[in-house]
């Protein structure tokens, strides 16, 4: 689970390819189907977030053509850390979400996905940026989708 950090922002972009089909996609948001995905950063904000409403979420997936055999790929996680005190009333103790992007290059010839672009934006702390960087930053490498050809045919 340690390494779910490490390749968010490649599995938002490889979700995308597995599940959709590109070819009928013009920039169409696909995160309802992408329910494995969602499950991982659940499973990342689990064991990264704190507070006792946690909470890790999709918030967007798109694909779109990008030229000949091309396709770009961007996608958007939550991750929410909340503390609500219930007793002896409710107050809300922290509330802030931190949101992870990041944006590539799928070669439908090839299957390999580049990673253009993984950023984190609203970590004031700088937690979740250290979090993710040291796991092995991703942007700029390339991963190989497993037989990506019966998706995007």
């Amino acid at each position: 689970m340690r390494n779910i950090g490490r390749y968010l922002p490649a599995a938002l972009m490889l979700c995308a390819v597995l599940i959709s089909h590109p070819a009928r996609l013009r920039a169409k948001d696909i995160k309802d189907k992408v329910v494995i995905l969602d499950n991982e950063i659940r499973a990342f904000c689990a064991l990264n977030c704190i507070g006792n409403e946690r909470a890790g979420t999709l918030k967007t997936l798109t694909i779109d053509p990008a030229g000949k055999n091309r396709y770009s790929v961007f996608g958007i996680a939550a991750l929410r850390n909340r503390e609500v005190m219930k007793d002896p009333f409710d107050y809300v103790v922290f509330d802030h979400t931190v949101y992870v992007s990041s944006r590539g290059t799928l070669n439908s010839v090839t299957c390999e996905l580049k990673v253009e672009d993984a950023k984190v934006d609203n970590d004031y702390r700088g937690i979740f940026t250290q979090l993710l960087r040291s796991e092995g930053d991703v942007v700029g490498k390339t991963f190989k989708v497993p037989d990506c050809k019966r998706f995007i045919k």
